[in-house]
């Protein structure tokens, strides 16, 4: 039993030592303790630097992090990443530290394309503070930021700001109500 227990220990190791290894061949800087549970998919010709404790889980569904020329992306330290992740960076996106993403969230700072001919389809950035809780499902679209401490209910589309210390959701995401957040709180992740 001691032998396959370490067998066991010795395989996750590998995988979450080729994860960190992958992250730092696609990324310009990765912080210590990274890890990637399943498949995450990372497309950067632009800047992307990610913190330190920065944990993907792609293992339902995998994930994907597009960063265009010319385009930045930052995540702060202790950032979780649940399944399904897909980010389109074609400008700036920020996620601030102890910040906890859903499963299947989509954050774009472009819509790619025109909806009509007086449309331009420019990109916008978007600021995730710190201390925040995507929901499952949650679309973040161009030019949105969300305040400190913040939590955006499943299945949300956040189309504008949202301020600090508030449970918002809804198509469009609105406050539904404010949060008590004392200020040492950090948000954990299980």
């Amino acid at each position: 039993m001691s032998v396959h227990h370490n067998q066991l220990s010795f395989g996750k190791l590998l995988a979450v030592l080729k994860g960190a290894a992958i992250l730092t061949l696609k990324a310009d800087s990765v912080g210590r303790l990274g890890r990637i549970s399943g498949k995450l998919t990372v497309r950067n010709k632009g800047k992307c630097i990610i913190g330190r404790n920065v944990s993907f889980y792609a293992k339902q569904f995998p994930s994907s992090i597009s960063v265009a020329k010319g385009a930045k992306l930052w995540v702060g330290d202790n950032v979780f990443f649940n399944y399904g992740l897909d980010i389109g960076c074609t400008k700036e996106i920020r996620i601030g530290s102890n910040t906890i993403i859903g499963p299947m969230v989509n954050i774009i700072d472009s819509s790619f394309h025109p909806v009509d001919i007086e449309d331009r389809a420019e990109s916008k950035e978007i600021h995730i503070s710190g201390n925040v809780w995507i929901g499952r499902g949650v679309v973040i679209l161009p030019g949105v930021t969300i305040g400190q401490n913040s939590v955006i209910a499943a299945g949300s589309v956040v189309t504008r700001d949202i301020p600090a210390n508030v449970l918002a959701g809804g198509t469009p995401a609105k406050v539904i109500r404010e949060i008590k957040v004392p200020n040492d709180w950090v948000r954990r992740y299980n």
